[in-house]
């Protein structure tokens, strides 16, 4: 009496099938990814970057100018309040969702801007910041590029 032969294994044809679905799929799946992660890198610095010009025109309405900057990259000194209300302290001397720091620019390349100084992310990603919080042109609007710094605008 003769035992059955039993197959162990995959075959060559198997395994190059199920290698071929798993390339097809990851071709999909990555640049999604990344899209998913650069959307919500840009939503959530622009969440931030709408609570730091709240603050800042809070400040401008209650003391009827805008506050001197003295130290780049830090809260001006006469905001602190301002900030710990608004629980912002704990991100603006953090490195932004964009790469580069969070400042506040007072007749730098503008009259009064909140800024994000080197950010480290590509122009492309830095144009869908801008279309999410402008007019997705660096060169025009409330958002735009001037040298390695960003500005959101308040005055000219």
């Amino acid at each position: 009496m003769t035992k059955p032969h039993h197959k162990y294994g995959f075959t060559l044809i198997e395994i190059v099938l199920a290698v071929t679905i798993i390339g097809l799929l990851a071709a999909f799946i990555v640049p999604a990814a990344k899209l998913a992660l650069r959307s919500r890198e840009n939503a959530q610095a622009a969440s931030k970057l709408r609570q730091a010009v709240a603050v800042f025109e809070l400040y401008r309405s209650e003391n009827g100018s805008y506050p001197a900057d003295k130290n780049p990259g830090e809260i001006p000194p006469e905001m602190t309040d301002y900030f710990a209300d608004m629980k912002i302290t704990n991100w603006w001397s953090s490195a932004t969702e964009l790469g580069g720091n969070w400042d506040w620019d007072n007749g730098y390349h503008f009259k009064y801007s909140v800024s994000i100084s080197a950010p480290t992310k590509s122009t492309v990603q830095l144009t869908e910041f801008d279309r999410l919080i402008d007019d997705g042109n660096l060169a025009t609007g409330k958002f735009r590029q001037s040298g390695t710094q960003y500005h959101y605008i308040l005055e000219q």
